[in-house]
C-alpha cells in the first residue's frame, strides 16, 4: 500500500510538459526535471548522481510505481535531497534515451520493460537499472545508491565509464562484406526457430506474458509462406514448410481474435496477455499494435485462398480494427492518438482506479443487463459465477469475481447448446454486446486518453488502412471509410508534423509539433506513403516517399559503415545506436530496407544508390543477422523479397479501382509494386525519375493518350507485353496454390 501524503498538493515542473505521460506526474512531491539541460547543469553543479525514470501514458506498472512510491512524501524527500530526478522520459517522444539507458538495463539484468529506473552520473553514464520495484525495495535502493555515491563515488564513474565503452563496442561491429552474408538460409533458420517455439494449443510463440508482436512472427511467416506457395519449383519439403508457416500465423491470430485480448464489446486489441492462452490481459490498447495486427490480418486472409471460418474471422479482425481506431483513436483532425490507458475508475463516483476496470463484468452485472438472453451470452463469452480470471494472474487482486469476455464457444456450439438457429444466435450475441457498449459508455469513464499523435505509429495505420481499401475492395464502405482515414492521416502529417522548407519531421503532436523525428518515423511514414500511393493511385504520395527517403538519408544514414542509425545527433546522446532487432514495433532499419528495395523500382533511375543503400543495411548487420536471424525477422523478410526478386505491375487506366486492379489486389504478393498510369493525368513527375515510365508516357503522346486499359508485369526491369484481359492476367499472377 502507497504512504502517500494526499492532504498536501505539489505542483513541480511537469506541469508546463505537453506529454500526457509527464502531466500525470505533474503533482508527485517528487521535484522532477524533464530530460534537458537544466536537469544536467544542476547535477554537475551539486555533484549528484540523476535518478532517470522512463515510461509510457498507458503503462499499468508505471502507474503502480508513480503512486507507491513518487506519490509518497517520504520517498519523495529522499529522491530530492540525494538525486536530480528526471522525470519523465516518456519513451515513445524520446526513444533515443529510452534505447540506450534500456540496452545497459537489459545488459546489466538480462531483462528489460516499463518502467525502467535507471541512476546515472552527472555526465549520463549509467551505473544501476531496474524496472518497477515495490516501495520498500526502492527507499531501500535509493538509499544504498546515495551512499555509495557518497562514499564510493570513483567506483561508480569508473564502473560507469566501462559500461559505456562496452556499449559503444556493441553498438559498433565492424560490418561484414556483403559476400560473406549467407542470405538464403536466413528465413528457414527463422521460421525453424518460431516452429519450435510455436504454442500449438493456445497459439502465439512461447509462454507467458505473451504478446502479438507481429514483427517478429506473422509478418514474417505470412511473406515466408507466401513465397514457397507461389514457387512451382518448390520442393515438397519446401512446400510443407510454407503451410506449416502460413497455418501456425493464421492459428495464433485466430487464436488472439478469440481471446480477451480482444476487447469484444467496444472493439480493439490489449498489448499483451499475462497468460499463456491470451484470455487476462494488461488492458492497455497501443495504436502501434492495432496497425500491425490489421496488415497481418489481412496478409494472412489473403494466404487462405478458399472460403472458410478462418478466412471470415481474419476479415472480421481487420474490421474490427479499423471501427476502433475510427471510433476511439482518431482525433477530429485526422491524425491518431497513441493508446489508451489500461486503467480507469470503475464508476463515476469512484477515487480510486484499477486495471481493467472498464472493460470487465461480473456474472451478476450481465444477468442483470441481459435478462433472458444473459445465460446464452454468458455461455458464448466464457463467463463465471465467481469470475473467470485465474489469481495466478492478478497479482493485485483486482480482477477477482470479475469476468474477462472472450469467445469461448463458436456460434455453431452456442445455438446447438439453446436449440436456436446460428443467425438467431448471432443476433442475441449481437444486441448484448449493444447493450453493454451503451452501458459502458455511460456509467464507466473512460480510461485516460494519450492523446498525443506519432509520426511514425501513424505511419503503421496509414499501412494498414491503406491495405485495407485494396485488400477488403469487396466491401465498398470498409475500403472506402479505411482509404479516406489514411488520407486524412497523412493530411494531418503534412499540415502539422512536416517542415515543407526543410523537409524534416518532427517526431509528435499535442498543442504543437513536439521532438524532432527519429529514424522510425521516416522509415514507417515513407512505408505508410508507399502504401497508399499504391492503393489511391495518388502520385503526390510517392513523391512525398521519395523526399522523405532523401532526407532520411542524409540525417541517418552512416556514409562510414553502411547502415542506418536508429536517432538523430544529439549531444545528450552518449551513443549514436543502430538498433536492428525487432520489438513491439518493427525495427526502422528493416522496414528501410524494404522500403530501398521498393523505392528501387518505382524511382527505377535511382536504383543503384537505393540498392547499394539496402545491401549496405544488411552488410552493416551481418553477424547479427547470421548469429541470431530470429532477432531481426523484418529484416529477414526484407532479404528473402529482395532474393525472390520483386515484380513490377504498371497499371494504366483512368480507374484507381477496375477488374484488372481487384484482380492484382486480390493475391498476397509482398514482392509487388503497383504503379499507376493515368492516361487522362500522366505522373510527368515520376517518370523524371523512372525510365519505364517515361517511355509508357512518351508510346500514349504519340497515339493521343488513347488506350486500353492494361497491366503490364515487369521483372528485372524487363516489361512483358499490355495484358488487357483478366482471364490473361490471371494466368500471369504468382497465385499462392490452395493446400
Amino acid at each position: 500500500m502507497s504512504t502517500s501524503n494526499t492532504s498536501t498538493r505539489h505542483v513541480n515542473r511537469l506541469a508546463k510538459a505537453k506529454s500526457p505521460y509527464l502531466l500525470q506526474h505533474a503533482e508527485n512531491p517528487v521535484d522532477w526535471y524533464e530530460w534537458g539541460q537544466e536537469a544536467f547543469d544542476k547535477a554537475k553543479k551539486e555533484n549528484k548522481p540523476i535518478f532517470l525514470s522512463v515510461g509510457y501514458s498507458a503503462c499499468h506498472w508505471c502507474h503502480v510505481l508513480a503512486h507507491e512510491s513518487f506519490e509518497d512524501e517520504i520517498t519523495a524527500k529522499m529522491m530530492n535531497e540525494h538525486y536530480v530526478n528526471v522525470k519523465k522520459v516518456d519513451r515513445e517522444e524520446r526513444p533515443d534515451v529510452d534505447r540506450l539507458y534500456m540496452t545497459f538495463l537489459q545488459a546489466s539484468t538480462g531483462g528489460g520493460g516499463w518502467p525502467m529506473s535507471v541512476w546515472l552520473t552527472p555526465d549520463l553514464h549509467p551505473f544501476f537499472a531496474g524496472t518497477y520495484f515495490p516501495p520498500g525495495r526502492f527507499r531501500q535502493i535509493l538509499d544504498r545508491l546515495a551512499d555509495v555515491w557518497t562514499y564510493d563515488r570513483e567506483r561508480c564513474i569508473e564502473s560507469a565509464g566501462k559500461v559505456l565503452e562496452t556499449l559503444k563496442e556493441s553498438s559498433n561491429i565492424a560490418p561484414s562484406p556483403q559476400d560473406s552474408v549467407e542470405l538464403k538460409p536466413l528465413p528457414q533458420e527463422v521460421f525453424q526457430r518460431l516452429q519450435k517455439r510455436f504454442d500449438g494449443v493456445n497459439g502465439g510463440f512461447g509462454g507467458a506474458p505473451k504478446f502479438p508482436s507481429p514483427a517478429q512472427t506473422t509478418h514474417f511467416l505470412a511473406r515466408y509462406a507466401a513465397s514457397h506457395l507461389s514457387d512451382l519449383n518448390a520442393s515438397n519439403e519446401d512446400k510443407k514448410n510454407a503451410q506449416a508457416a502460413r497455418d501456425m500465423a493464421v492459428y495464433s491470430m485466430i487464436k488472439i481474435y478469440n481471446g480477451g485480448i480482444r476487447d469484444v464489446v467496444g472493439g480493439g486489441f490489449s498489448r499483451y496477455s499475462v497468460d499463456e492462452r491470451w484470455h487476462v490481459p494488461h488492458f492497455e490498447k497501443m495504436l502501434y499494435d492495432e496497425a500491425q495486427l490489421l496488415s497481418s490480418s489481412l496478409d494472412l486472409y489473403q494466404l487462405l485462398t478458399t472460403p472458410s471460418r478462418d478466412k471470415k474471422t481474419l476479415e472480421l479482425m481487420a474490421k474490427d480494427i479499423v471501427s476502433y481506431v475510427a471510433n476511439d483513436l482518431r482525433s477530429p483532425e485526422g491524425g491518431f492518438y497513441s493508446a489508451e490507458d489500461a486503467d480507469s475508475l470503475p464508476t463515476h463516483d469512484s477515487i480510486v482506479k484499477k486495471e481493467g476496470a472498464f472493460y470487465v463484468w461480473t456474472s451478476e452485472q450481465l444477468d442483470e443487463l441481459l435478462g433472458a438472453d444473459a445465460e446464452l451470452f454468458e455461455y458464448h463469452f466464457g463467463v463465471e459465477a465467481d469470475g473467470n480470471c485465474d489469481p495466478g494472474h492478478d497479482i493485485q487482486g483486482e480482477l477477482k469475481g470479475q469476468n474477462v469476455l472472450f469467445t469461448a464457444h463458436t456460434s455453431e456450439e452456442t445455438a446447438d447448446k439453446f436449440g436456436k438457429s446460428v443467425e438467431d444466435t448471432e443476433k442475441i450475441l449481437g444486441a448484448g454486446l449493444k447493450t453493454l457498449r451503451d452501458y459502458r459508455d455511460k456509467h464507466r469513464p473512460r480510461p485516460h486518453l494519450d492523446d498525443k499523435i506519432l509520426t511514425c505509429w501513424n505511419g503503421l495505420m496509414i499501412s494498414g488502412l491503406a491495405r485495407t481499401s485494396e485488400v477488403l475492395g469487396h466491401d465498398k464502405d470498409v475500403a472506402s471509410k479505411a482509404l479516406d482515414m489514411a488520407e486524412a492521416s497523412a493530411a494531418f502529417i503534412r499540415g502539422h508534423l512536416f517542415d515543407e522548407q526543410s523537409g524534416k519531421l518532427w517526431r509528435s503532436y499535442r498543442e504543437g509539433p513536439g521532438p524532432t523525428g527519429q529514424a522510425d518515423d521516416y522509415a514507417f511514414l515513407i512505408q505508410g506513403f508507399l502504401d497508399l500511393y499504391e492503393a489511391s493511385a495518388n502520385e503526390e504520395h510517392l513523391l512525398w516517399a521519395l523526399r522523405l527517403q532523401e532526407k532520411q538519408d542524409e540525417l541517418f544514414y552512416d556514409p562510414e559503415d553502411g547502415g542506418y542509425f536508429a536517432s538523430a545527433p544529439d549531444e545528450h546522446i552518449l551513443i549514436r545506436m543502430k538498433d536492428a532487432q525487432d520489438g513491439a514495433e518493427p525495427s526502422a532499419v528493416s522496414v528501410t530496407l524494404a522500403n530501398l528495395q521498393r523505392l528501387a523500382h518505382l524511382a527505377e533511375d535511382r536504383h543503384a544508390d537505393y540498392n547499394a543503400k539496402a545491401k549496405s543495411i544488411l552488410s552493416s548487420n551481418g553477424q547479427l543477422l547470421t548469429r541470431a536471424p530470429f532477432a531481426l525477422a523484418s529484416m529477414v523478410s526484407g532479404a528473402m523479397m529482395a532474393d525472390k526478386g520483386y515484380m513490377q505491375f504498371i497499371h494504366t487506366g483512368a480507374s484507381s479501382t477496375s477488374p484488372l486492379l481487384e484482380l492484382t489486389r486480390s493475391t498476397f504478393i509482398p514482392n509487388r509494386v503497383l504503379i499507376h498510369i493515368d492516361p487522362k493525368n500522366l505522373p510527368r513527375e515520376l517518370a523524371k525519375v523512372n525510365g519505364s515510365i517515361r517511355s509508357l508516357i512518351e508510346e500514349l503522346e504519340r497515339t493521343g493518350g488513347e488506350t486500353k486499359e492494361n497491366v503490364r508485369i515487369c521483372e528485372n526491369f524487363t516489361c512483358g507485353l499490355p495484358i488487357e484481359d483478366v482471364d490473361d492476367l490471371r494466368t500471369r499472377l504468382p497465385l499462392v496454390v490452395a493446400t
